[in-house]
């Protein structure tokens, strides 16, 4: 029976990996994001009036509590940096959500307190560490990856534009909340933010094939 395309290279990417022993560096940086997360929502459940669970409408937090899932998942199983797809949309999402807040939100929020520093600044430079110092170019990326990785933003903005205002909740930013900055502010808001994640994405991805192309010539 012939293998589908691709499904020789992903075996052998698999193969690979179980065969070469976790690195320290590797652990170390996921270890961190995990800490890092997790420290965080500790941080605010304990010291917040409202705690933690209204927090979990924002995409800081669902980004950063699904980066400590997956790379708790890599620990466990080695196996899992195959998944290339899913590895590097953590990263985006992750990314995406600290510049995002760094640059537009600090103003909005608290501040640099412990938890804000924790998820908007050390994690996002923890997982581009991780994505550029550990199995760089080991696993092959389709063109379509960033194309993808735009679905979770648009469900998030399906979430905070129609269902959290249906629900008379405003949305957690307020770039994408009609009633602060208007309507047609909202919709140019998107339209920038979807360019920057497919950037953003192209980029993540230019930098694991510049890896792949070395790799190949120094073979």
């Amino acid at each position: 029976m012939r293998r589908p395309p691709g499904a020789h290279s992903l075996a052998v990417v698999k193969e690979q990996l179980t065969a070469s022993p976790p690195t320290l560096l590797r652990t170390v940086l996921r270890v961190a994001v995990i800490v890092c997360v997790a420290a965080a929502v500790l941080i605010v459940e304990l010291t917040s009036s409202r705690g933690v669970s209204w927090r979990l409408i924002t995409f800081t937090y669902q980004a950063n509590l699904l980066a400590a899932a997956y790379y708790l998942w890599t620990l466990a199983s080695p196996r899992a940096d195959a998944r290339i797809g899913l590895r590097g949309a953590v990263v985006l999402y992750v990314v995406m959500a600290g510049v995002t807040w760094n640059l537009f939100l600090t103003e909005h929020s608290m501040g640099y307190t412990t938890a804000n520093f924790l998820l908007h600044v050390a994690v996002p430079v923890l997982v581009i560490a991780d994505w550029l110092l550990v199995g760089r170019g080991a696993t092959p990326t389709s063109w379509w990856y960033p194309v993808a990785w735009l679905a979770y933003p648009a469900a998030y903005l399906v979430l905070a534009l129609l269902v959290l205002n249906t629900a008379g909740r405003r949305a957690p930013y307020y770039f994408l909340d009609p009633g602060s900055v208007g309507a047609p502010t909202v919709m140019l808001n998107v339209a920038m933010l979807a360019v920057c994640v497919l950037a953003a994405g192209y980029a993540l991805l230019a930098v694991n094939r510049g890896a792949t192309v070395l790799r190949t010539d120094a073979a």
